[in-house]
């Protein structure tokens, strides 16, 4: 099982000045989680609000004076300075991480890392929606040709033996990759229903609704599957 994931990475490059969750609480859309250094970031505003506030009493003095020449020149850095505080002030916003939906913090425990320096782009934390979940199914290659989106499926969690829970296959992987010598095709399907045992990270078994056969049918059919390449690979 696997929990619907978004990365919150630094948005600039900067120091960590406060952190305020650590793995496993919830937040609330909104609430700050981290916050960078932004001393910097509030002189560069405070100066150019400054800047700005001086450029357009220039300006006003210009249209007082009905100075066209002036008047361009003015109105012209007053929009720059403008520019300048605005992209200040966005920049100031970004310092503080905040989280973009309800849900639970999955990893991220930055509570050691105060005064750390932090790159553009870096994965900071992990959260998830709360109790919102996908499974991811293993199926041999051999099984994979019977699959489509929309067959009912259910799967039985080891750490949850109380009853199965039910989703629907949502995407079949177009590649395969290799676990422990064979190949698999990962299957994906949505949980019908929350439940509040449920955790990211939980295996078990997944059972996926197909035709009914026998299963005398189902073997027949992989032992046939399993002569026929043998025999190609004897004969070339």
């Amino acid at each position: 099982i696997c929990s619907l994931q978004r990365v919150i990475a630094a948005p600039v490059d900067g120091f960590v000045h406060q952190v305020s969750v650590r793995p496993g609480e919830t937040v609330k859309t909104g609430q700050v989680l981290v916050a960078l250094e932004d001393q910097d970031l509030a002189l560069e505003r405070e100066r150019w609000d400054a800047e700005a506030a001086q450029l357009d009493k220039q300006y006003r003095e210009a249209l007082s004076k009905d100075d066209a020449a002036q008047i361009v020149i003015a109105r012209f850095k007053l929009e720059q300075a403008q520019a300048q505080r605005e992209l200040a002030l966005r920049q100031l916003e970004r310092a503080q991480l905040k989280a973009p939906f309800d849900g639970v913090v999955l990893s991220g425990d930055l509570t050691q890392s105060i005064g750390m320096p932090v790159k553009r782009g870096q994965e900071l934390l992990t959260i998830a929606p709360d109790k919102s979940y996908r499974v991811v199914a293993e199926v041999d290659e051999q099984d994979v040709s019977q699959l489509k989106v929309g067959q009912t499926s259910h799967v039985l969690f080891a750490g949850l033996l109380s009853q199965p829970v039910g989703f629907k296959v949502s995407r079949v992987a177009p590649v395969a990759t290799t676990l422990e010598g064979r190949n698999v095709f990962e299957v994906e399907g949505r949980l019908d229903a929350a439940d509040a045992s449920l955790r990211a990270g939980l295996r078990g078994v997944a059972k996926i609704d197909v035709d009914e056969r026998s299963l005398g049918e189902v073997w027949w059919t992989r032992a046939s599957n399993w002569v026929r390449r043998t025999w190609w690979r004897v004969v070339g």
